[in-house]
């Protein structure tokens, strides 16, 4: 055989191991993806039923009051949100005279079982054992963090009151209290 003859025949026999060998180790694959979505929980407090976060708490509000006048109101704190908060308040009042209407004005907070037992005759009021804000002048009023689980609610049960010792310069005042409730998840 010739020199180019006998390396025609080692290259064909060493391109043809390599085929043998690559089809005797060949194997099988797969692969596979792991997908994952993250979404950012919530936290929304709704007060009064009210999800336009602006409730107008009329039946708190009190017209021809007179000393030793008592107004009670029941007001639920919800959390529709998918995040436990824990939630605070407080209040600031302006005069619409100068007669200081809001320094005299008593307001407190009790919790409660449900709206019902916020009656008119202050009943549940003085039946709860939970004060949730002790009873002091309305403007600065506050209540401090109340713990809320995702999906739960209370009742408060407000109490406003013009006191008995209320003098006869407070005849025709006007005092406008707003409560600003802030929850922060927990």
């Amino acid at each position: 055989m010739r020199r180019s003859r006998k390396i025609k025949v080692v290259l064909a026999l060493g391109t043809l191991s390599s085929a043998v060998w690559a089809s005797t180790y060949a194997t099988f694959s797969d692969s596979a993806d792991a997908t994952s979505t993250f979404t950012a929980g919530t936290v929304d407090i709704v007060v009064g039923g009210d999800a336009s976060d602006s409730y107008a708490f009329t039946s708190l509000q009190s017209s021809n009051l007179k000393p030793g006048d008592v107004v009670y109101a029941p007001l639920s704190v919800a959390n529709p949100g998918s995040l436990g908060f824990s939630y605070a308040m407080t209040s600031s009042s302006t005069n619409a005279d100068s007669k200081a209407l809001k320094d005299t004005l008593k307001l407190g907070a009790k919790l409660v079982a449900n709206a019902g037992a916020c009656d008119s005759g202050g009943v549940g009021y003085a039946a709860s054992g939970t004060t949730v804000m002790a009873e002091g002048a309305v403007s600065g009023a506050a209540i401090s963090s109340r713990s809320l689980a995702a999906g739960g609610s209370e009742v408060l049960c407000f109490k406003v009151e013009l006191p008995s010792s209320a003098g006869d310069t407070l005849q025709g005042a006007t005092t406008t209290t707003t409560m600003t409730f802030a929850a922060t998840q927990s």
